[in-house]
C-alpha cells in the first residue's frame, strides 16, 4: 500500500507533495518514488523563486542518488548538478541569502586575509574558513574589492568534501547542505583513489608535478597532468599522495584515468581551491 500510494503521488503532477525528511525507506520502488516527488518540489521552488527550498530539496536529491540501491545515474547527477549551481547562486552565494552568517563591517586599510583572521580569533564557534570562500558567499568580483563600511556576511557552516568513487562525481559541502558538486576522474585501478577521510594539507596554484626518482616537471608542460590547481589530501597531519587536481586533458573527466588522484576540468578546481579551505575534511567513498 505504501508503494502504489507513493506511485500514484508520483505519477500525478497534481497531487499533494509529501516529502519526508529522510529518505531511509523499506524499498527501492518507495525511495525513487519519494526522488521523482521531490525533483518535482525541486522544480516548483524555482518556479516560486524560492532558492533556499530549491537548493536543499536538489542536495538532497544528489546525496540520495549516491547512497541508492541501484548504480549511480551520471545523467541525473550532472542534471541536478547544473540546477544546483543555478540555485546556489541566488541563495548561499548571494550576500542576501538567508544562510548561517557573522556580520563584519570592513575598516579603513582592512583586506580579506586580516578579517578572516579577526574572525577567526574573535569567534566562539570552531570556523574554518579561507578568503575565497568569503569573496564567493559575498559576490565580491575578486578578493581585493572591498571598501570600508562595506558590511561582510562570514559563513559559519563548515565547508567539507565528498568524493563518490563509483559515481565519479565530486561535492562541496557548507553544513550538510551540498553547494555545489561536479563530474570527476578517479584512479584507474580498483582501490587507487582509497576510500577513507582525509583533510586539505596543501593548496597550489600552478602545481609542478613531482614523481619518486624523476625530475619535478613544471607546470604548463604538456607531460604535467596536475593542470591550473592542487589541493593535497592528508591524512594523521601528514601529506599523501592523492588530492583534487586540473587537467590538462578534460576528455578524462569522468572516466577511471588517473593513478589515484581525483580529476577535475580546470574551471571546477579552480572553484574548489577558492572556497575549500586548509584543514577541510574530504571522505572519499567507494
Amino acid at each position: 500500500p505504501g508503494e502504489l500510494a507513493l506511485l500514484r503521488q508520483a505519477l500525478d503532477p497534481s497531487a499533494p507533495r509529501a516529502v519526508p525528511a529522510s529518505l531511509s525507506v523499506a524499498t527501492p520502488l518507495e525511495r525513487a518514488m519519494q526522488m521523482v516527488v521531490l525533483e518535482r518540489e525541486a522544480a516548483a521552488h524555482v518556479e516560486r523563486g524560492e532558492f533556499p527550498g530549491a537548493s536543499r530539496a536538489l542536495s538532497q536529491l544528489l546525496l540520495a542518488e549516491i547512497a541508492s540501491p541501484w548504480e549511480p545515474d551520471r545523467g541525473a547527477l550532472a542534471r541536478w548538478s547544473e540546477q544546483l549551481h543555478a540555485a546556489q547562486e541566488r541563495y548561499r552565494w548571494s550576500r542576501l541569502g538567508d544562510w548561517p552568517a557573522i556580520d563584519v563591517t570592513v575598516q579603513p586599510g582592512d583586506h580579506l586575509i586580516g578579517i578572516r583572521k579577526r574572525v577567526l580569533a574573535e569567534s566562539p564557534e570552531e570556523l574554518l574558513l579561507c578568503t575565497g570562500l568569503i569573496a564567493k558567499a559575498n559576490g565580491l568580483v575578486n578578493e581585493e574589492s572591498i571598501q570600508p563600511d562595506d558590511v561582510l556576511r562570514i559563513p559559519t557552516d563548515r565547508a567539507s568534501a565528498l568524493v563518490d568513487v563509483s559515481a565519479r562525481w565530486a561535492f562541496y559541502l557548507l553544513g550538510g547542505e551540498v553547494v555545489a558538486a561536479w563530474e570527476v576522474g578517479v584512479g584507474k585501478e580498483q582501490g587507487s583513489t582509497r576510500p577513507g577521510t582525509y583533510t586539505i594539507t596543501l593548496k597550489q596554484r600552478e602545481p609542478m608535478w613531482f614523481q619518486a626518482g624523476k625530475d619535478p616537471v613544471p607546470f604548463g608542460d604538456p607531460q604535467n597532468p596536475l593542470g591550473t590547481r592542487w589541493l593535497e589530501w592528508g591524512l594523521d597531519g601528514k601529506g599523501t599522495s592523492l588530492g583534487f587536481h586540473g587537467t590538462s586533458d578534460p576528455s578524462g573527466v569522468g572516466g577511471r584515468v588517473s593513478q589515484g588522484c581525483v580529476r577535475m576540468r580546470n574551471e571546477d578546481v579552480e572553484l574548489l581551491y577558492d572556497i575549500l579551505p586548509l584543514g577541510a575534511e574530504v571522505v572519499v567513498q567507494p
